[in-house]
């Protein structure tokens, strides 16, 4: 329905009294909205173009959690979007921002660099996809526009809308003397929450646009996002498969080495928990079969061991299953080195997006550094990093 049409029905309407209970004001729904602490809801968001027939509608699953302390974001969230048969998530938690949609994962970290997070109205962080629409945002952004001249609108907070009692605001924001956007908001008229949100961009105009936002009724679960570590375990293939940054791996030194189980050329399974210590210092080296510098990587981590002061294991993790082709590479197994196919799961954890890749581990189960990529120099460089540790 178009929003000229709601607001008629809207001011043809008789003002009624839902409760004795006070009547919310517009500023006690903008207060509830934005200083919300959790929400878990799905909505229906729906848009409809100009000459088409039937409005694009996508399904959207939202999370979010306030953040107190946080200057680039009032909340954390985990949006995640369907659309036929395409779909997509955006996520933001600890100055860290991530998005994938159409087999592209983007991803950004404030510490690495923090230009993308302060740049335009809110960075990044705040201008991914539907983010605009999670419930703190639509309190902080009709705050926002309750005090703009700009904004026309009316306030009613007690009548009906589809047949339900509701509080609705709606107006118009004008540009330069003419609407730009009309603008219906339907609350619960007892919490405060959310209902509907129905906007017509452009009215009048060639480029005229509907947009129908229907919030379902939230879930009362906590916000279970908190970690990278969670984000990849909820999309384990699309960081495995998309995932173009070197951020993780490169900023492993210091912290445990991740948790993996990969099966060993014997055929049986190599496990280690984080945590655990190790027997002794190892060198892990995550490589492709297919990457021509395997097997000089190799030889270059041998020549090291052969001649280091002290020794140190070798776990050589083969991302792919080709056991003849590791094995045509590797040759005969050196005592304190082990074989490993199908580590694609160490490979992610460890977000290494670039082979080969060795990784310094201490008896302590702790990363002391890595090396990305094959060089000329790597034997006296895992020399120089072994004797560190």
């Amino acid at each position: 329905m178009k929003v000229k049409h709601i607001l008629t029905a809207i001011i043809g309407m008789a003002v009624t009294s839902a409760s004795a209970a006070p009547r919310l004001s517009l500023d006690d729904i903008t207060s509830k909205l934005s200083t919300l602490t959790d929400y878990q809801g799905s909505v229906t968001y729906s848009v409809l173009l100009p000459q088409a027939e039937d409005p694009v509608e996508y399904t959207v699953e939202m999370q979010s959690t306030a953040v107190a302390d946080d200057p680039l974001s009032p909340v954390d969230y985990l949006i995640k979007w369907e659309l036929k048969e395409s779909d997509g998530f955006s996520a933001y938690f600890d100055r860290h921002h991530y998005r994938y949609r159409n087999n592209r994962l983007q991803e950004y970290h404030y510490d690495w660099d923090s230009i993308p997070f302060i740049m335009g109205k809110g960075g990044v962080q705040l201008q991914a996809q539907f983010v605009d629409i999670l419930p703190q945002m639509v309190g902080s952004e009709l705050a926002e526009l309750a005090a703009d001249s700009t904004f026309i609108y009316k306030y009613v907070p007690d009548t009906l809308y589809n047949g339900e009692k509701a509080a609705i605001v709606k107006g118009q924001i004008m540009y330069h003397g003419y609407v730009s956007r009309e603008v219906v908001y339907v609350f619960d008229p007892e919490s405060g929450m959310i209902r509907t949100i129905e906007m017509e961009n452009n009215p009048g105009s060639i480029s005229e646009q509907s947009v129908s936002i229907r919030y379902n009724s939230p879930s009362a679960e906590s916000f279970p996002l908190a970690t990278e570590e969670d984000l990849i375990a909820l999309y384990p293939d699309v960081f495995e498969r998309f995932r173009e940054s070197n951020f993780k791996v490169e900023n492993l030194p210091g912290t445990p080495l991740p948790t993996f189980s990969s099966p060993s050329a014997s055929g049986e399974r190599f496990t280690y928990h984080r945590g655990d210590r190790l027997d002794n210092p190892t060198v892990i080296l995550i490589v492709d079969d297919a990457v021509a510098t395997a097997g000089s990587t190799l030889d270059a981590i041998r020549s090291a061991a052969d001649k280091a002061l002290s020794s140190f294991d070798l776990v050589i993790a083969f991302r792919s299953n080709d056991a003849d082709r590791a094995q045509e590479i590797v040759g005969r197994l050196r005592p304190g080195e082990y074989l490993l196919l199908g580590a694609r799961g160490l490979a992610r954890d460890c977000g290494v997006t670039v082979t080969p890749t060795v990784i310094y581990v201490g008896r302590d189960g702790k990363v002391a550094d890595v090396t990305l990529g094959y060089n000329k120099d790597l034997t006296s460089v895992v020399i120089q990093k072994m004797a560190l540790m």
